[in-house]
């Protein structure tokens, strides 16, 4: 141990410590107790075991208890020769076992198979087993012959006939456990002969298996015999998941096996981490957590089991064993050798990165570096020896390989008479993949690199759906041999994006398709995988891009998103240029920009970093903190709507106190004091009207009835009252609000995953229900008959002075503003709010308006003819202008409505008594591993999906101190 450590006076353990976590989204059903992670079937019992200790066997009353985690998903077991589904599976264990368990999910089943496996030691468990694997025909025969069924009569061997056949095995090994003293060695093979057949003579006699022939009762010896000498914990799980069907990250542990874990990975990933100095393991089923644990600490390493081909781990504090399933043999040490990462040397450690996470507002820390982040992605990009720019020029490589092969049919084509014919090859040129908004951002990525080059074959598909296809075929994907895959995942964890990478990995192995480009956040995940390792050892395979964001604790993403586009707007930048230059006399794929186009872009790109982020952000790429107008009117106006969401429990508090003072005056005083009975008797005092008047009595019941609407109505009166003091709509309907955010197909999704997950955990009296559409497309036709009076509408508007397609987006953009707002009733309607660049916005007529800083366009147009040379200008312009759109203006209002939304939702989260943290969500405990929804399949042999027809997927720590 360290010397401060023993200074201290903290000694080492006298024995390993061993502790198990697991921590995750349902995936069978609602939250419950029984269906908690870890699970076992039989609960922990004293029971009988012989271990063989210090070279002989010794007997003792052990307690007994197996247990699991796992993720991934359990379906069926292979039993007497089929497969048995895990349903059926769970009756069977029921009877078997003779302990009924009701837990519905499909993990408590392997914890029965646990029971049932490790036998190791335990008579009585060997010949339990023996029986099923020698003796028993079928499944059914534990059902009376009858079909599984959860009220059919239990026919296994009694707990009674076990217990007797236990007894007798157990008296002859008493005899011969001194001569088996090394049960591993050749020299104690005569006497399990002999055991084996003393055995035999002494169940000669038992009427229970006179039914039995003789080879079945050699048969059932033996099994018990061997399960009583092997089948530990290692053992067990090897047996188990060498006859299951699923994905398995698979823990198993057991009271017998004190200082070891079995890990499985199948399906699933399991990484294991050592600290070697101070003789300590730690494993978690995504990489980033070991790292988290290790990261720059000497002699540690970490290794990530193959969930591809599948391993099975034996661990504790100080080693590990591996076992291949699909060599079916022990991993030598020597093969394991390249796969240690290091945690203090590793080559690309640069690159993986831990934020110092705020703990009290995440995503105030997130908005706040997000200027630095993207100054550190531009200076990367323009470092040639960085890893981003070392994989963009292995893509560049691969994409003018693909526009020479293009070239030359295309020149056949054009000696054939058939120019119009070809303008696109018949396979994909590039899929792009995701979930969610790594989804919708690569969605936006390749459309603007079809803006650049229009003959490129580019595809955008979902994670989910490439697995879906592949389980159907790989002919739907119309991949070729020189198709490129880039798959977009933040966490480098995200469960179908992981199994589509692993996939098209093998194919890319196996020839089938070209290449395999990653982008993510999370490097560590991908640290010693196969995917990023070459095809041939004597290359070498740049395939990677990192945008530098790291692991962000809070769930509605800024940083992550924000990091992702602009390292996807670098790339984009860089292939044009690239390209441009390997072909500076042709236009490959049709490519549209010049290199005076190109060069623009990259002004503007400039121009957005340091003017237009740094303003909306609030804080400079060096990290300094500075005071912006147009931040500081975001943040207002995201306050302002927050008393929207606040009026109704702030109305129910003041009448709630109302109520109180009241009503509660009679408690000290003897009588109510409710307010227009007693402003009526402060008139009455003040005026000296007698109190037999005869106005009193035509006036006092009115006055009653007046406080009785107030007792009913008072909330909505407090309502009312809070809006005119606060200069809101007065007549706006009263509850909870409903917010649609308008803009590009792109933003409005981003927006509404992050404002959903802003209020995800806020109360009901204080919640908003959050929409997305396109203004330009879906958002009438999908809420023009649900605008009511005071819904929030949210606008993006793009900037109609760049040019005539921006134009006609804007004057769309506002129309449907225009439209949702002439939606009315008692002459209110809904409210309100557009942003954007430009400032006729503001003179619209709408609610509100927030108008972003507006760059200087002489600089980058000041004499179009002569920049843009012999080419349109007017044609270049609108070719610059589509993607400035794209990649600079909708991301602008995209990085101002985090802040916009951030404000209003951190107002709502700091109202008293309704605190809530609008960082987090539900969803905390889903973890990447779990399949969302489709679930992992097989990748040991995708060439069986390939049909040519072109020409072309819980931590625990062990220590020894």
């Amino acid at each position: 141990m360290n010397s401060p450590t023993v200074s201290a006076g903290i000694k080492p353990l006298e024995s390993t410590v061993t502790g198990v976590w697991h921590y995750r989204f349902g995936t069978s059903g609602p939250p419950a107790v029984l269906e908690t992670h870890w699970h076992e079937w039989m609960s922990a019992r004293q029971a009988s075991v012989w271990q063989f200790l210090e070279g002989e066997w010794v007997h003792q009353y052990k307690n007994v208890n197996h247990r699991i985690t796992h993720n991934g998903d359990f379906d069926a077991w292979t039993l007497f020769d089929r497969s048995i589904g895990n349903t059926e599976l769970g009756w069977w264990l029921e009877r078997v076992l003779h302990t009924p368990n009701h837990a519905r999910g499909d993990s408590p089943k392997i914890a029965g198979m646990m029971d049932l496996l490790v036998t190791q030691g335990m008579w009585d468990a060997s010949v339990r087993l023996a029986y099923q694997l020698a003796i028993a025909p079928s499944i059914e025969s534990a059902f009376g012959g009858q079909k599984p069924a959860v009220d059919a009569p239990n026919t296994t061997p009694s707990p009674q006939n076990i217990s007797n056949w236990a007894a007798t095995f157990e008296n002859i090994f008493v005899l011969y456990r001194k001569l088996l003293a090394a049960p591993d060695s050749p020299a104690c093979s005569q006497y399990f002969c002999r055991l084996e057949h003393d055995i035999l003579q002494a169940t000669t006699n038992d009427s229970s298996m006179s039914q039995w022939s003789w080879q079945r009762r050699v048969t059932f010896v033996r099994t018990a015999i061997h399960a009583f000498f092997h089948n530990d914990l290692y053992f067990a799980t090897k047996t188990f998941m060498s006859r299951a069907e699923g994905s398995f990250g698979l823990v198993t542990v057991s009271t017998l096996d004190e200082g070891r874990l079995v890990l499985s990975a199948q399906g699933q990933p399991m990484s294991v981490g050592f600290n070697w100095q101070d003789e300590y393991m730690v494993y978690a089923s995504e990489p980033a957590a070991v790292d988290a644990v290790l990261l720059n600490l000497p002699e540690s390493y970490r290794l990530d089991l193959d969930q591809k081909m599948g391993e099975i781990a034996m661990v504790t504090a100080k080693d590990i064993a591996i076992y291949s399933m699909s060599q079916k043999c022990e991993v030598a040490s020597s093969d394991l050798k390249d796969r240690w990462i290091s945690m203090a040397d590793h080559p690309y450690l640069p690159q993986v990165k831990y934020p110092e996470n705020d703990t009290i507002d995440p995503i105030a820390a997130d908005c706040r570096e997000i200027p630095p982040i993207l100054a550190e992605i531009r200076l990367s990009w323009q470092n040639s020896a960085s890893l981003d720019r070392q994989s963009a020029d292995y893509l560049v490589h691969l994409f003018c390989e693909k526009a020479h092969k293009f070239e030359q049919k295309r020149q056949k084509m054009v000696r054939a008479g058939l120019t119009g014919h070809m303008q696109q090859l018949p396979s994909v040129d590039l899929l792009v993949t995701g979930v969610e908004n790594s989804l919708w951002l690569g969605e936006r990525f390749a459309q603007d690199l079809k803006i650049v080059f229009p003959w490129l074959n580019v595809r955008v598909i979902s994670s989910n759906e490439v697995l879906q296809q592949l389980q159907h075929g790989f002919s739907s994907l119309q991949l070729g041999k020189d198709s490129i895959v880039l798959a977009i995942t933040q966490s480098g964890q995200t469960f179908p994006t992981v199994q589509a990478i692993n996939t098209f990995d093998q194919l890319f192995r196996q020839d089938i398709i070209g290449e395999l480009f990653i982008l993510t956040g999370e490097l560590s995940s991908f640290l010693g995988s196969r995917v990023i390792q070459p095809k041939h050892s004597n290359t070498v395979r740049h395939n990677i891009f990192v945008n530098g964001s790291g692991r962000r604790t809070s769930e509605p993403a800024t940083i992550a998103v924000a990091a992702a586009q602009h390292t996807l707007t670098e790339l984009l930048l860089y292939l044009a240029k690239q390209v441009k230059h390997h072909f500076p006399d042709s236009s490959p794929f049709g490519m549209t920009l010049t290199q005076e186009s190109l060069a623009a872009l990259e002004k503007m790109k400039d121009d957005f970093l340091d003017i237009n982020v740094v303003q909306i952000m609030g804080t400079t790429p060096t990290g300094n903190t500075i005071e912006t107008a147009i931040r500081q009117t975001l943040i207002a106006g995201g306050r302002t709507w927050a008393l929207h969401i606040l009026e109704t429990p702030l109305a129910w508090g003041i009448h709630a106190l109302y109520v109180a003072i009241t009503v509660g005056w009679a408690i000290p005083f003897g009588h109510t004091i409710p307010l227009a009975k007693t402003i009526l008797d402060l008139i009455v005092w003040i005026a000296h009207i007698p109190q037999d008047a005869v106005l009193l009595g035509i006036v006092n019941p009115v006055v009653h009835l007046v406080d009785i609407a107030i007792y009913i109505f008072g909330s909505w009166l407090w309502t009312l009252g809070l809006r005119y003091f606060q200069g809101r709509q007065l007549l706006a309907r009263i509850g909870k609000r409903t917010l649609v955010i308008g803009d590009v197909t792109w933003v409005s999704k981003l927006l509404k995953s992050y404002v959903s997950k802003l209020f995800s955990l806020s109360y009901g009296i204080a919640s908003l229900e959050v929409h997305g559409a396109n203004p330009e497309d879906d958002l009438l036709h999908d809420f023009g008959h649900r605008v009511v009076r005071g819904t929030l509408l949210f606008l993006g508007v793009p900037d109609g002075r760049r040019g005539q397609k921006q134009k006609h987006q804007e004057n769309a953009a506002i129309m449907t503003g225009k439209q949702a707002d002439g939606v009315r009733n008692i002459d209110v309607g809904p409210e309100v709010v557009v942003m954007g660049a430009n400032p006729e916005i503001a003179r619209k007529g709408f609610s509100s308006a927030i108008v972003l800083e507006d760059n200087d366009e002489y600089f980058y147009f000041r004499n179009a003819a002569f920049y843009f040379k012999d080419q349109n200008a007017e044609d270049q312009k609108e070719l610059i202008e589509d993607l400035r759109e794209s990649r600079f203006g909708a991301f602008e209002r995209l990085l101002a409505s985090y802040v916009f939304f951030w404000a209003l939702a951190k107002k709502v989260a700091s109202f008293p008594f309704l605190r809530y943290q609008h960082w987090k969500s539900q969803s905390r405990t889903k973890i990447m591993t779990t399949a969302a929804p489709v679930a992992g399949m097989s990748v040991a042999t995708p060439k069986q999906l390939y049909q040519p027809d072109r020409d072309d997927k819980p931590e625990a720590v062990i220590s020894d101190q």
